[in-house]
């Protein structure tokens, strides 16, 4: 069973995206800020890291340039989750996301959930 760990400060994503990764058996482990889903990931160890851009304590992007750094946890894969789609001009989708020269993918709020299964499974290796 592949552990999934979900950072993100908005309980009702959170729940939505925990409750649809039960479902198809993925174990997941979440995180309300970017301090403690850093904490959690050098513990927990996921496959894959969903992380939300905007939260409290620590930026999203700040979480996975630190989470890259560690010997344990910088090969995990990280999808990024975010509402910043409303700054784009023309309503076009943001696609990635560039930390330090890193480009991880993206998905805006609000999401469709069978898009977020899809790029979760390609991204786990299923």
């Amino acid at each position: 069973m592949k552990k999934i760990l979900i950072v993100d400060d908005d309980v009702d994503i959170i729940e939505l995206i925990e409750n649809r990764l039960r479902k198809n058996n993925y174990e997941v482990i979440v995180s309300n800020d970017g301090d403690n889903g850093v904490k959690k990931a050098l513990q927990e160890k996921p496959d894959l890291i969903i992380m939300d851009i905007m939260m409290p304590r620590m930026h999203g992007g700040e979480a996975v340039k630190l989470l890259k750094s560690y010997e344990d946890t910088k090969d995990i894969p990280v999808l990024f989750f975010t509402a910043m789609n409303s700054y784009l001009p023309n309503d076009s989708a943001l696609d990635h996301v560039n930390v330090n020269g890193q480009f991880y993918p993206a998905i805006t709020k609000p999401f469709e959930p069978n898009k977020l299964l899809s790029t979760i499974k390609s991204l786990v290796g299923e």
